[in-house]
């Protein structure tokens, strides 16, 4: 397996049995928990101290790593001019690089690794928009787990957020002849971020953040 392999996963509302299964089907040892508060008002078995306890009870090793890839923030630089939460800033952010640098010494360690949120859909969880296409571009082959157990590689899943949003990207005309699919690339995740981003002023609670 390469080294810099990852996995991510979204709880939803699994059985935490069936939980297991989807980690054990990739013999994962490591699970890295990216919600910013760790609690599930409709699921409370993924709260963080008896999700914490039985994954540990199965030898899976549970981290919570929410100021590193969290999606809540307060801090005005990390807002958009309208004050939601940008996700490249976040991404450019001190805490996020440590976080990188976290995951490549646990990788470096022997430990398969799949980050968590709620969202059983990865493309409509910042696991996705904000962590995993940062990860992508560092080099890390990124692999999500879906809810019947099959994975969806983030290429595949860049594909369907370009499908999404086709018709609100930058094409080539006259006057602008270079863009790019990169370009179109980016302006998709850009429209996904305001999507989902959350905002301190408008109090969206979203569990998959």
């Amino acid at each position: 397996m390469n080294t810099r392999t990852l996995f991510t996963v979204g709880h939803s509302s699994h059985p935490p049995d069936y939980f297991l299964e989807l980690l054990r089907e990739y013999k994962i040892t490591c699970l890295i928990d990216v919600r910013s508060v760790a609690a599930s008002a409709y699921n409370p078995q993924y709260n963080k101290e008896p999700l914490a306890a039985f994954l540990n009870k199965n030898g899976i090793q549970y981290l919570h790593f929410s100021k590193e890839f969290g999606a809540r923030h307060t801090e005005p630089e990390l807002l958009d001019e309208n004050g939601k939460v940008d996700f490249e800033k976040v991404r450019n952010s001190d805490s996020f690089k440590e976080g990188v640098q976290r995951l490549i010494q646990g990788l470096d360690k022997g430990f398969i690794i799949s980050l968590m949120c709620s969202e059983a859909e990865p493309l409509d969880c910042h696991r996705f928009s904000m962590v995993s296409v940062a990860l992508s571009n560092a080099g890390f082959e990124i692999n999500h787990i879906l809810k019947d157990k099959s994975l969806a590689t983030n290429a595949q899943l860049e594909n369907a957020l370009f499908k999404k949003f086709y018709k609100k990207l930058p094409v080539p005309t006259f006057f602008e002849p270079d863009v790019t699919i990169q370009d179109q690339i980016k302006a998709a995740y850009r429209l996904k971020n305001q999507e989902i981003a959350f905002s301190p002023y408008t109090h969206n609670t979203e569990e998959n953040l």
